[in-house]
């Protein structure tokens, strides 16, 4: 896999729990459709989507980006990283992978599968 400059923003800006730089990067009416450990979720608009990423790593100590790929495939955006998280001494691993529509540059719909909180 390649990578794409969005693809990159949106890895750093999730690793980064920059909300500010994930609501530039999407849609005023970007849907969000989750597939995680627990169960599906769904989200519409900017600030429901930036809160639930937000929200999956709030309480960690610390998030690091370990990798992150993104490539074009025709008119979608393929999005995948794997972040290493921390919370009081327990580590994790977590990959996201998303298929993506773009408008005007900006996600417009995320349909991502999550991993969840694998322990190391």
């Amino acid at each position: 896999m390649n990578t794409h400059p969005l693809a990159a923003a949106i890895a750093a800006a999730v690793a980064g729990r920059d909300s500010a730089r994930l609501a530039a990067a999407v849609t005023d009416t970007v849907r969000l459709r989750a597939l995680l450990p627990g169960g599906p979720v769904e989200e519409h608009g900017r600030d429901a989507v930036v809160a639930r990423f937000g929200g999956w790593f709030a309480g960690m100590d610390a998030v690091d980006l370990v990798e992150s790929a993104g490539q074009a495939v025709a008119d979608r955006l393929l999005i995948h990283y794997r972040l290493d998280l921390a919370q009081r001494g327990t580590r994790w691993a977590c990959t996201q992978t998303s298929i993506c529509t773009i408008d005007d540059g900006r996600l417009a719909t995320i349909d991502l599968l999550c991993s969840g909180f694998r322990m190391i």
